[in-house]
Parts: structure tokens; C-alpha cells; sequence
């Protein structure tokens, strides 16, 4: 090479710097890439919360979320986090249904916090395991309705209820919701239950531990373990969770618990018209809160929207039995 020509040759120490830079460049850019492909989570575990008692507003969104959960292919699987009593027939039903249909999609775990009897306990029975603490109360299927009382029946023109309500047929009635809930139960869980149909009938409920033992539950975990259960059931790998309220209409209509039995709540101040009786509910009676300030209100009442006795065992006040009958 001749020496007064320039050398255009790299050093090795220039050679490495150029590399080194290079390497620099390429990570750059490549860098965000990179994280998101090995960082973020592929599968997603959907909680469902469904708390306070179960009426119409709650059922509408649980039905609501569990269908957008079907249709969202990165969902892999759901946990229900329970807190609830139970309530209205119908939408116990409703939401048992829901359920039914997301488990047959994809892994369903129902893990409950304080409580979930009768139409809590109903809606979370097809899921594919129940996770509960020690301390957590499930159980309580039956019907909380009134007993037969002795009356004459109502004719009307046509039927007998044309005119008025039937005793008899009414009591048929709610022999029928309790059946359907007892059958339910039965399909979904008698290979679990340690106990006979009839046990299972008589509506008691049972601490976690105790439930584990009996059937009514299938594992003692937290909301986080049960999380885990459904991901690993599902082999998500790394995911996310994406929680989802329901029910969000500040409780209304609730339900409260007077000496004279189960009543719902469709105001925040209610008069007459906002307080109707729940002859027939699948609520465990003990977790409703109990209200003295309308214990005046009757049946009576509201469909009349006239004052009544609170004697005991007087005509205004029809509620009085509401509290006993099938099941609790």
C-alpha cells in the first residue's frame, strides 16, 4: 500500500464500535417489538362479580357480560365472584342459564366471598368447580314462600282465578319453583352431594369447610386461587384479568327483611307504591337485612295503597305469613 494514499481499512478497535452501534440501532427498534411479543399476556381470565340480592337489573347484566364473554375470542376462562343471598326466582333462573351456557364454552369457576344461598347458590351451580373460604355460607336451596292457609276457593266467571287468587293452585305453584331448583341442583351436582336428595331439600346451609366435606363446594381457595385454577384448567400461559361489574344500579330494587317477611325496595325513600312483597324467593332469609321503618307496610297496602292495622293476624296484614312455608 503506498504511503501517501490514505487507508480507508477500519481498525479492529473501529470495527467493534461499529458493530457495537449497529447492535444499538437494531434494538432501537426492534426493542418495543420484542417486549410486547414475550410480555403481554396472550389470554385473558374474565371475573364476573355478582353481589348484593338477585333481581332483574343483575340478572340483565350478567346475562349481558357472559354473552360478550362468549364472543370474545381472547376471554379463555371466567371466574364468578359471589356475594349474595339470593332473590327473585325468574332471575336466579336466568342467570343459571348464562352460566350453563358459558360452561359449555369454556372452564367456569365460582368463587364465593362472604355468601351464596339459594338463588346465588342456583346460579353458580354450573360452573365447573365452586372455590369458597372456610368462613364463606352456601347452600339453602328451597323456596322461601308462604304456607297454604285455609280459605275457601275463589270462583270467577270462567276459572277460579278469574276473580281472585287460588289457594290451591298457588300452593301447587310454589310446590313447582322448589322442585325446579331441587331438580336443578340434583342434575348439577349429585355426584358431588354426600347426601341424600331430601337432605339436600330441607334448605340448610353449611361454612365453607363443612361444604367441601358434604359436596356443596368443591375446593377451600381464595378469588386469586380459583383465578389461577380456571387459567391453568384452560392452559392460558400468561394472561390477564379483566374484571366486570354487574348489577350497578345502586342495589335498586333491593331486598329487606321485615318481621312480617320479604319485601323489595324500588326507591330510596319509598312510599306505598315502591315497597311490594316477594311471596316466593330463593334468599336465604338470615343474610337479607332487616329493616324496622316499614314493618307497616303490608301486602294490603300496597296493592291499595291504604294504611293497615299492625296487629298481628289482622286482615291488613297478609305479610305476616310470608316468612314460612317451602323450603328456606
Amino acid at each position: 500500500m503506498s504511503a501517501d494514499k490514505p487507508s480507508t481499512a477500519l481498525t479492529s478497535r473501529q470495527q467493534v464500535a461499529v458493530v457495537v452501534l449497529a447492535a444499538a440501532l437494531v434494538g432501537a427498534v426492534l426493542a418495543p417489538s420484542v417486549y410486547a411479543a414475550t410480555n403481554e399476556p396472550s389470554d385473558t381470565v374474565a371475573v364476573v362479580e355478582i353481589e348484593g340480592p338477585v333481581n332483574t337489573a343483575l340478572a340483565d347484566d350478567v346475562e349481558s357480560e357472559l354473552a360478550d364473554i362468549r364472543a370474545n375470542e381472547s376471554v379463555g376462562a371466567v371466574v364468578l365472584k359471589l356475594d349474595t343471598p339470593g332473590g327473585a326466582p325468574v332471575a336466579s333462573e336466568r342467570m343459571y342459564k348464562a352460566v350453563q351456557r358459558t360452561s359449555e364454552d369454556m372452564t367456569v369457576i365460582a368463587s364465593v366471598q362472604s355468601i351464596s344461598a339459594s338463588g346465588g347458590y342456583y346460579a353458580m351451580a354450573p360452573a365447573d368447580e365452586i372455590y369458597v373460604l372456610p368462613t364463606s355460607t352456601v347452600g339453602s336451596i328451597g323456596l322461601n314462600a308462604p304456607a297454604p292457609r285455609a280459605s275457601s276457593t275463589a270462583l270467577g266467571p270462567s276459572g277460579p282465578d278469574k276473580a281472585g287468587s287460588n289457594p290451591t293452585q298457588a300452593w301447587a305453584e310454589q310446590q313447582t319453583l322448589a322442585d325446579t331448583f331441587i331438580n336443578a341442583m340434583m342434575a348439577e351436582r349429585s355426584d358431588e352431594f354426600e347426601m341424600p336428595r331430601e337432605e339436600v331439600a330441607k334448605a340448610d346451609t353449611y361454612l365453607g369447610t363443612e361444604a367441601v366435606q358434604n359436596g356443596f363446594a368443591d375446593e377451600i381457595g381464595s378469588l386469586n386461587e380459583a383465578i389461577h385454577a380456571a387459567a391453568t384448567e384452560e392452559e392460558l400461559g400468561e394472561y390477564t384479568v379483566d374484571t366486570r361489574e354487574t348489577g350497578q344500579e345502586f342495589g335498586i330494587p333491593f331486598l329487606v327483611r321485615t318481621d312480617t317477611g320479604i319485601v323489595a325496595i324500588h326507591a330510596n325513600d319509598p312510599g306505598y307504591a315502591d315497597v311490594k312483597p316477594m311471596p316466593s324467593t330463593y334468599v336465604y332469609t338470615p343474610a337479607v337485612p332487616h329493616v324496622d321503618t316499614i314493618e307497616r307496610f303490608s301486602e294490603t297496602d300496597v296493592r291499595t295503597g291504604g294504611a293497615a292495622s299492625t296487629e298481628r293476624g289482622t286482615p291488613g296484614n297478609e305479610t305476616a305469613r310470608l316468612s314460612g312455608g317451602v323450603g328456606a
